[in-house]
């Protein structure tokens, strides 16, 4: 049976030890290694790893990793940059635990901390026999697993998605991959018959971008100058606090609008105003005009989310539609075969600290069988 000492300096190897140690050396043949994450892209749901062979692989990360569904890499440590800090050490009999505070820069650039702890059974030969090891899984799934996520509590998202002016950043570049990667997200929604019928138009072109804060600057102007009718919409009180501030920020937006790093116009085909060609001439009704909008909405409200998941937020403005033939003619989409669900600005937003979005109680918007 192996020393007290000898188990200790197993352990310190087993950590510390030159990188061209095989650390499968120090186990043996059948030994066993708890591990409470259950998300290894490799072996998902599965917490217990048995054998040198699937040990190596799937925990110690011989093997190649998988992509995930998701289409995210795993962003694994660069096993140079790894320290240990804060160790306690502490032995009875054939059991040795060690606690450690694990710092380690992730080969995509990321830095990553967090707190383990190892109890290892030794079997008479000296060799470690079973692992059970404990750490902050959440912490390590969000950053090794889960990309570059800022949010991944999806309740929160849904909570604190809200329409962004003025804590959008304007200095911060948005990277055309960040966008690539939201819509990877957003093609998913629900759309009619699966045709995706939408395109999505992203400028980051200065000169385009100040062009189209005119339009919207001008559509807002002919929107506010507009004739007033009984109508609910033309008789709404701007009076309380709460609209005071969300018109401070629709004029903030309006003037800053060209300096937003990316202006996002969505399209879907076909028209429900009677201006398309042909037989769209005659779609207007009800059922023409949510069956289009309902194969370009979700995936807008999509896009939204994956945004602010990853620390981006937009605002849904449908000014430029009062000049809509005029956007269309800028970005070159065809007019009569095209409509445009409005204008989003996109950048990272000023802090993520965003509160739940007031709104009524759903018992005051929804009913059972009847009205």
């Amino acid at each position: 049976m192996a020393t007290r000492e000898q188990q200790l300096e197993v352990v310190e190897q087993f950590f510390g030890g030159p990188r061209e140690l095989d650390r499968l050396s120090l186990m043996s043949d059948d030994v066993e290694w708890w591990n409470g994450l259950g998300k290894f892209p490799g072996a998902p749901g599965q917490t217990v790893f048995r054998g040198k062979e699937e040990i190596g692989a799937q925990v110690l990360g011989r093997a190649p990793a998988p992509t995930p569904p998701n289409g995210r890499r795993v962003d694994r440590y660069d096993l140079a940059t790894v320290s240990f800090d804060d160790v306690v050490t502490i032995d009875d009999g054939p059991y040795v635990f060690r606690q450690h505070t694990y710092r380690a820069t992730t080969m995509g650039g990321r830095p990553y901390e967090n707190v383990y702890g190892f109890l290892f059974r030794f079997a008479d030969d000296g060799l470690i026999d079973r692992i059970w090891e404990h750490w902050g899984t959440l912490q390590a799934w969000e950053t090794l697993f889960q990309g570059p996520l800022a949010l991944t509590d999806v309740d929160e998202v849904l909570q604190t998605t809200p329409s962004v002016r003025k804590r959008l950043d304007l200095e911060r570049p948005v990277p055309r991959e960040v966008i690539q990667e939201c819509m990877d997200i957003a093609v998913h929604a629900p759309n009619g018959s699966n045709q995706q019928p939408y395109r999505f138009v992203f400028v980051d072109d200065p000169d385009t971008r100040g062009e189209l804060a005119g339009i919207y600057r001008a559509a807002m102007s002919d929107f506010v100058n507009r004739p007033r009718t009984e109508a609910p919409e033309d008789n709404v009180d701007r009076s309380s606090a709460q609209q005071q501030r969300i018109a401070e920020s629709v004029y903030f937006l309006a003037e800053h609008l060209q300096e937003v790093p990316v202006l996002c116009v969505p399209f879907v085909a076909g028209r429900t105003d009677g201006n398309g060609p042909g037989a769209q001439a005659d779609r207007t009704d009800t059922f023409w005009q949510a069956s289009r909008w309902g194969s370009v909405i979700p995936t807008l409200w999509s896009l939204m989310l994956a945004l602010r998941s990853r620390g981006l937020g937009s605002a849904w403005t449908t000014l430029t539609l009062v000049r809509e033939r005029e956007v269309a003619e800028l970005l070159g989409m065809p007019y009569d075969q095209w409509m445009q669900a409005g204008l989003f600005p996109v950048a990272y937003t000023k802090g993520l600290d965003f509160r739940i979005t007031p709104r009524r109680p759903a018992t005051e918007v929804m009913a059972w069988n009847h009205p």
